[in-house]
């Protein structure tokens, strides 16, 4: 049986973000022996992961309906 390609990037959605909760929570349990330090890192960690779903919008990975609005 073959699987669409949106079954595929749905479940990779779905993992990095299921990750991202995770480090998240431990970071919220140790939040107070880490200091400034922990939050300046964890701030990096969400800027970064939202500047990835900022690019997957832009290209159009998030476009569930099928058609892609790039355009050059």
């Amino acid at each position: 049986m073959r699987f669409s390609v949106r079954y595929y990037m749905v479940a990779m959605f779905f993992v990095v973000f299921d990750l991202e909760a995770v480090f998240l929570f431990a970071w919220a349990g140790a939040v107070r022996e880490l200091g400034w330090a922990g939050y300046c890192e964890v701030l990096l960690f969400v800027g970064v992961l939202g500047a990835a779903l900022v690019y997957l919008w832009r290209v159009g990975a998030l476009d569930w309906a099928g058609k892609s609005r790039r355009s050059r």
